[in-house]
């Protein structure tokens, strides 16, 4: 299909209207050898409406979109530099673990008794943070004693992004109706005086967030927007302890040249770090959504063959990763995960993400991402690790 959306600054009255179907009925439709249509603008009637000059529409072309270049914060203290230093020349994998309770006492409890099991520490937190709700301090002071490194994801939804299209809290952002919960926050984290790898708003080239581009307008500059405001506000706040991470999903949904990933990239001074986000979501919804087993070497080979054009010069991290176990043999999946991620140059951490996704309708799991699920992943995963 092919679908045009129009931009203005002019009200919405009877002259606009007009105006774009002038626009509209230039349209010339011939048949192709494929008996589909191929719909085209008249550059005439554009120049004509509009003073354009030149071939107005032309062929969209990804790899011209864009140029990206990595860029340092200047104002970073020395333990952000430091860490973000190391993250670039690393040659290992910096691991990370999110599991149920983070808010909570999964610090002392569930986090140290699965490390006990895998015979490893995990050095990176990933922690949640809705828009209004208050950072869960406590248990970051805990991870912060045990010199642990924090992923602090902070999403702008609303209700953790189950009522996609109601409310979004795009536009009061952009509106400044946020501005005081975003310096409160700025604060907070700059009190907190440690790194954090702070994640905005993430899988923003989606269907399934508050945020996605679909629910702005199918605008992504509305999200490039509302993330400027964001990180200024930091930058106000004079905030020197954050690391930030651009992490669209792996694929884009809809599959839309306006919600290319690359559309939504706020610009190099905005961000340091690229993360990357490709699951293994198994085949529990192989009849309803076309869901089929991939592998990590299929899954991440595709993110390179797409990312390094614009990224190579960042480093990246698997800010959240996992593999179910409905339609294949997860610890196998583990293990050709260890034998495969090496060869990823640019990712230096990898997240595994030990929780379960739902269906909504019955109330199963429907992805079961967890990591000693079953004593057969453990072991994968602990003998990856060694070696």
């Amino acid at each position: 299909y092919t679908r045009f959306m129009f931009k203005s600054h002019k009200v919405f009255d009877d002259e606009y209207v007009k105006t774009y179907e002038k626009i509209l009925n230039s349209y010339k439709v011939k048949n192709t050898p494929f008996r589909s249509k191929v719909i085209r603008f008249s550059n005439k009637v554009m120049r004509k409406l509009f003073g354009v000059e030149g071939d107005f529409f032309k062929e969209y072309k990804e790899a011209n979109h864009i140029s990206v270049t990595a860029k340092e914060n200047p104002n970073w203290d020395d333990k952000t530099k430091k860490l973000y230093e190391s993250f670039k020349n690393s040659n290992d994998i910096i691991w990370g673990l999110f599991i149920r309770g983070m808010h909570g006492n999964a610090i002392n409890t569930t986090i140290p008794e699965l490390e006990e099991k895998l015979e490893h520490k995990f050095d990176i937190m990933l922690v949640y943070n809705h828009l209004g709700d208050p950072l869960p301090l406590e248990a970051m002071e805990e991870m912060k004693k045990q010199d642990r490194i924090i992923e602090l994801t902070y999403q702008v939804c609303v209700k953790n992004n189950e009522v996609l299209f109601g409310y979004t809290p795009m536009f009061d952002i952009l509106d400044g109706k946020y501005d005081e919960e975003i310096r409160t926050l700025a604060k907070e984290i700059k009190e907190f005086e440690n790194p954090v790898l702070f994640r905005l708003n993430n899988e923003m080239n989606s269907d399934w967030t508050s945020y996605c581009g679909i629910v702005g307008l199918s605008d992504p500059e509305v999200y490039k927007g509302v993330w400027r405001k964001i990180y200024n506000i930091f930058e106000d706040e004079k905030v020197t302890n954050c690391i930030w991470i651009f992490n669209p999903n792996d694929n884009n949904y809809p599959p839309s040249d306006w919600n290319n990933f690359i559309a939504y990239y706020p610009g190099d001074e905005y961000v340091q770090m690229i993360g990357v986000t490709g699951y293994n979501t198994g085949t529990y919804y192989a009849e309803k959504y076309g869901e089929r087993w991939r592998t990590f070497k299929e899954i991440y080979d595709g993110i390179d063959s797409k990312y390094l054009k614009y990224f190579s010069d960042f480093p990246w991290i698997i800010t959240e990763f996992a593999s179910s176990s409905y339609g294949g043999d997860k610890a196998e999946w583990i293990t050709e995960m260890f034998e495969d991620i090496h060869s990823h140059k640019n990712i230096k951490a990898a997240v595994w993400f030990s929780e379960g996704d739902y269906n909504p309708e019955n109330k199963e799991v429907a992805r079961p991402y967890y990591l000693d699920e079953t004593p057969e992943t453990l072991k994968a995963f602990k003998e990856g690790l060694k070696k």
